[in-house]
């Protein structure tokens, strides 16, 4: 066991103090700092890479606010998923695991974070992305649909930000292509907290008309994923 109270864990091992939110693996008790997150919403990813049935949990915490915790279930690779504005404060995240074997990939992505440059995502032409990377584009004043697609029987996590925000201030989406299961709308069957859907097929399209605002683009797929391809054309 690290310890009996995991909360004094929080904030003490840093691996790294300038986090940009690039995949990173943080063993039991490691923790990574992101000086400041943007003023707009931040899509947060954190898989579970034990191989063994560890349950494993995150602390996340921000500009002096009191820990929030999300638990990592084991021998899953889907991803457990946060969408949130921090609000331009800093973000502090520590594997707060009970066992030490249980090492858990973190991500975090959104337009705006510093030291990521996205890629230039072309309306009408595929741009396949790697674990890790990103891609943004302004969307035409029309319909458009971006589709996004996994080659192989993978799972793939596509994160994707843009348009007006929710009630709770958030525009961020993560939908799930050669996923277990069919969820969220259309399907009778709602998604899993903080994904907007999930499927069984390989390809997932979503429609929408957001006028001539920012589209960005990040691939939340585990490591063991192949390549997502991402387009984005006008109806």
């Amino acid at each position: 066991m690290s310890t009996d109270n995991p909360h004094s864990l929080i904030d003490r091992f840093t691996v790294a103090a300038s986090w940009n939110g690039s995949p990173s693996v943080l063993l039991t008790s490691q923790n990574t700092v992101m000086p400041q997150t943007p003023n707009g919403t931040t899509i947060f990813a954190a898989t579970n890479q034990s191989t063994l049935n560890n349950q494993g949990q995150i602390s996340l915490t921000s500009g002096g606010g009191a820990p929030s915790l999300l638990d990592v279930p084991a021998l899953t690779s889907q991803p457990t998923i946060l969408i949130k504005n921090w609000e331009a404060n800093n973000l502090s995240v520590t594997n707060i695991s009970a066992s030490n074997s249980t090492p858990v990939l973190v991500q975090a992505v959104g337009p705006g974070i510093p030291g990521i440059t996205p890629q230039s995502l072309v309306i009408g032409t595929a741009l396949p992305l790697a674990m890790g990377q990103c891609a943004q584009t302004n969307a035409s004043p029309q319909y458009m649909q971006l589709v996004m697609q996994v080659t192989g029987p993978t799972l793939g996590i596509i994160g994707f930000i843009g348009g007006p925000a929710d009630a709770n201030g958030n525009n961020g989406y993560v939908v799930a292509v050669n996923a277990t299961a069919n969820t969220g709308p259309g399907t009778g069957m709602p998604a899993p907290a903080g994904y907007y859907a999930t499927t069984t097929s390989n390809t997932y399209a979503y429609q929408f008309n957001w006028g001539s605002s920012l589209v960005f683009v990040s691939n939340l797929s585990p490591s063991t994923a192949q390549s997502v391809s991402i387009l984005l054309r006008a109806l």
